[in-house]
C-alpha cells in the first residue's frame, strides 16, 4: 500500500470505514480471512478476553483465559449470564452518574451515551420506541441484556 493510501486510512475515524477501504486494497485471501474473523466475531472474542484479562490481571493468565473461555461455552449452552466487566454495583454507579440530582430518571439521550460508553454496539439498535426518559430498574435491565447479547461475542 502506497503512503498516501496509509496517510488517507489514519484520516478516517471509522474502524468499519478503515476495514471497508482496507477490503478493496486486500488480496481475495485476505478478504477472505477478513470475512471469516467477521463471520465468526473473532475480534470481538479477543478484544472480549483481553478486557476482561486486563481488568482482573490473574497471576495465571492462559488458565484464567481458558476459564473465561469455559464459561462463554456453558453460557452459550444454557444462555445464562457472559462474563462481563459489568455487574449490578458498576450498572448501578453509572446510574447514579447520569442522575447526579437523584431524580430516578435518566434522558434517551443520556441512555443512548451509556450504551455507547459500555462498549454496545449501536448501530442498527431502533431507539423509536424508547421512552423520553429511563428509570434505574429499566436502564439496569435493558443494558444487562444488551451487554449480555455483546459479550456474547462468538458463533
Amino acid at each position: 500500500m502506497s503512503s498516501e493510501s496509509c496517510r488517507f486510512l489514519s484520516n478516517w475515524r471509522s474502524h468499519a470505514e478503515k476495514i471497508a477501504f482496507a477490503l478493496t486494497m486486500a488480496s481475495p485471501k485476505e478478504q477472505e480471512a477478513e470475512e471469516y474473523l467477521r463471520q465468526n466475531k473473532v475480534l470481538e472474542l479477543m478484544d472480549n478476553l483481553t478486557s476482561l484479562l486486563l481488568y482482573h490481571r490473574p497471576e495465571r493468565p492462559r488458565e484464567f483465559l481458558i476459564d473465561q473461555l469455559e464459561k462463554l461455552k456453558i453460557a452459550r449452552l444454557t444462555d445464562m449470564d457472559y462474563p462481563c466487566l459489568f455487574d449490578e454495583t458498576n450498572l448501578d454507579s453509572v446510574f447514579g452518574i447520569l442522575d447526579p440530582m437523584g431524580q430516578g430518571f435518566i434522558t434517551k439521550a443520556q441512555y443512548q451515551e451509556a450504551l455507547k460508553t459500555m462498549g454496545v454496539d449501536t448501530t442498527g439498535l431502533s431507539f423509536e420506541d424508547t421512552a423520553e426518559t429511563i428509570n434505574r430498574e429499566t436502564f439496569k435491565q435493558d443494558l444487562k441484556d444488551k451487554i449480555k447479547k455483546a459479550s456474547a461475542t462468538f458463533k
